[in-house]
């Protein structure tokens, strides 16, 4: 009896779940669940390889991520992972600090990279941050990964601390536990991107 109440209940939060999914662009994209995070790792992971010429050794365990960080990261983060024709593909992660919401984790399976599903993945993000009355979004990158600059710059994101004091001091302080040697921040306002509109 027990079994097929818990199935129940997980059909519902399944039903649920689905509800909850937005069409983006060509992804699918819904909350991550806790049990899913082993995908989610997997996406972070896969490149990895990519990171590793470019990170000091100390900050390679944000990309070589194991179970450790799936539990810490999914109670500090709200994750959400991306599907096309029902296949999860990527995942992007949000916190709102201040008036700005954090994108901590945007990364593809490196086999989806280049599909424009990264910026499917922004404007979702987008959407929740306006949705949660957010006046922009903020992530920090190496520059020189730069199939993710390349995205960040097209998207309308602008470097706007380059210096590690400053990335660190920014808000408080805020970002000094997700700082990554090197690391710039980003911002995208949603009013510039208005204005931008309105005179072009």
């Amino acid at each position: 009896m027990a079994d097929v109440q818990q199935l129940e209940r997980e059909r519902i939060e399944q039903k649920q779940q689905h509800r909850r999914a937005l069409r983006v662009g060509g992804l699918e994209i819904r909350p991550a669940r806790r049990d899913e995070m082993t995908m989610v790792a997997g996406f972070v992971r896969s490149s990895a390889e990519w990171y590793r010429p470019l990170l000091d050794d100390k900050d390679m365990a944000e990309h070589d991520v194991d179970e450790r960080w799936a539990q810490k990261n999914f109670e500090l983060r709200d994750f959400y992972i991306g599907s096309t024709e029902g296949e999860p593909v990527g995942t992007i992660s949000l916190q709102y600090f201040g008036e700005l919401a954090y994108l901590g984790y945007i990364y593809l399976d490196v086999a989806q990279v280049g599909r424009g599903f990264g910026q499917d993945l922004m404007r979702f993000a987008e959407r929740k941050a306006r949705e949660a009355d957010m006046s922009g979004l903020a992530l920090i990158a190496h520059p020189e990964a730069t199939w993710a600059k390349r995205a960040y710059l097209k998207y309308g994101f602008e470097i706007v601390e380059t210096e590690k004091a400053r990335v660190l001091a920014w808000q408080d302080g805020v970002l000094r536990p997700y700082y990554e040697e090197g690391f710039e921040l980003y911002l995208y306002r949603f009013d510039a991107k208005r204005d931008r509109r309105a005179r072009a």
